[in-house]
């Protein structure tokens, strides 16, 4: 058993996409310019999140959109991936096979948090008190064209 489990993790080490909780790399698929209005998102339950265009790394993660507007959410404490946006905020989110980049913003704006909080617990049936609540919340934009050429 303990082979199988050692030889699962040495592939699932070596996919470039991310698998479940296991982060992945660069993610592949047709680069698009963004959709005017998201709501595609809303039938998918997890969109694939990559940052750090000069190493990449990619997860899956939840995802609501609210209008012309995507968000993704954690913690309070945030993640291994929010020191990645501190270095850059240049990302890009895989929606079944297209890629779109983008520039994640930090939601400061309490309404706009309570509204992303709303539809996550319509979405994903998560709790009024939950981690979306506390946690830190960003909304993914289009980039300017400044952004575009930006290391």
């Amino acid at each position: 058993m303990r082979l199988f489990v050692a030889i699962a993790f040495l592939f699932l080490a070596g996919c470039d996409k991310p698998f479940g909780f296991i982060p992945g790399r660069e993610l592949d698929g047709d680069e698009q310019p963004p959709p005017e209005d998201w709501s595609e998102i809303d039938s998918v339950a997890t969109v694939q999140l990559e940052f750090r265009p000069d190493k990449p790394y990619s997860i899956n993660i939840w995802a609501v959109s609210i209008g012309p507007d995507m968000y993704v959410a954690t913690g309070e404490d945030g993640t291994r991936w929010t020191e990645y946006l501190q270095e850059t905020p240049m990302v890009r989110v895989r929606v079944q096979e297209s890629i779109y980049p983008l520039n994640a913003v930090r939601i400061v704006d309490a309404a706009e948090h309570q509204d992303v909080t709303a539809a996550f617990i319509a979405k994903y049936n998560v709790d009024e008190d939950s981690w979306v609540a506390s946690g830190q919340v960003f909304r993914l934009d289009r980039r300017t064209r400044e952004m575009q050429s930006a290391p």
